[in-house]
This record gives structure tokens, sequence and C-alpha cells, in this order.
């Protein structure tokens, strides 16, 4: 886990935002990294018959958590198709495409190799007009580097400049959600930004 406190609900509202916006016909939804499902509660509150949620945890505790937690049953009487999967995002199906991709994943904690394959399966599922929205905590490079080893601080800055490129080639806006802990920055993404 990346993060010192569960999300807020608003950073949850602010992740889940694009999907207020969304057609009236059924809609392609694929969640990574929900954790306890603080976003996935938001999601839900979004989907109508005949949508799709696809989840996707790689921590089985938390995939336990979901199961034990999430209303399956509730999803299913209206029509809701929801399917959770203990899986590695980086094994779903390359024909498969979403109209809304929302992420959690702690980014910082990882490899940069990592966080690069991620990014590119998240945008390359992605469908033509979707939208793939994930966070990033104020300042966490900045701040985190300052207490890290060499190497560690090399990863990490690593992974903030593959970050970077990843939001000038995809981002198309963002929220700032003050009322989080640590305050946390909602960015919204899509697979082709006109220059």
């Amino acid at each position: 886990t990346g993060a010192i406190a569960p999300s807020s609900p608003l950073l949850g509202k602010a992740i889940t935002d694009p999907l207020s916006l969304r057609s009236s016909r059924p809609i392609q939804v694929l969640e990574v990294g929900p954790g306890t499902g603080a976003f996935t509660r938001q999601i839900t509150k979004h989907l109508r018959s005949g949508d799709r949620l696809e989840i996707y945890e790689l921590n089985p505790r938390f995939c336990e958590h979901l199961r034990q937690n999430l209303p399956w049953e509730a999803f299913q009487s209206k029509g809701i198709h929801c399917r959770l999967n203990n899986a590695d995002v980086r094994d779903i199906g390359r024909d498969l495409q979403y109209d809304y991709i929302v992420c959690g994943l702690p980014f910082n904690n990882f490899e940069p190799e990592l966080v690069s394959e991620i990014l590119a399966v998240l945008i390359d599922r992605l469908a033509t007009h979707g939208v793939f929205s994930y966070f990033e905590y104020n300042l966490s490079h900045e701040f985190k580097s300052k207490f890290l080893r060499s190497k560690d601080r090399q990863r990490m800055l690593r992974v903030g400049k593959i970050v970077r490129s990843f939001i000038e080639q995809h981002q198309f806006g963002y929220r700032q959600v003050w009322l989080n802990l640590p305050p946390a920055r909602a960015r919204y993404c899509q697979k082709h930004i006109k220059a």
C-alpha cells in the first residue's frame, strides 16, 4: 500500500467524476488497485443496468476484504456485471477496451520499469474516447526523496520522470483535493491528446 490513511470520500469523488458525464449506453469500467474499496464505492454509484465493472487487485488480503464487503448481490439484482480478479492487471486481455479506468496504485512505491509497463497497459486498454483517472499525493517526490537512501531516491526520481512524461502525453485535466491525508491531485487522461 502507498497510503498513510484511507483515501477520503472527496478524493474518491474527484477520481470518479468523469463517470458522472457518462452516456446512456452501457459502459465498461476497469478499476486497478482498489485496496479496501474507497474508490470502488464511488464508482458503483455511477453504474446502471448493463454496465460492467472489472476489478483487478493483486493483494489477496485486499481481495478477500472486497469479496466480503462489496454488495455483490445488489450489483447482480441491478443488472450490473461485476467481477473481482485477484490478478496482475498486466495480464488483462489485449482485446478488452474500457470506457473508464480508475487506478489506485501507488506508483511511487514501484520500480520504474513496472510503472512504465502498467501505464502502457492501461492506456492501451482505454477506449478511444475513454478516461483514465488516477491520483498522486502533493509533493510526494520532493518530500520522500529527502529521506531516502541514494538508491531509493534514484528509483523515485526515475518513476517521477516516467509519470511526468505520461502526463505530458495524455493528461487533459486534474482536480486538487486538499481534504485528503495527505492532500492529493486527481489526474484525468485520455489515449490521444491534441498537441
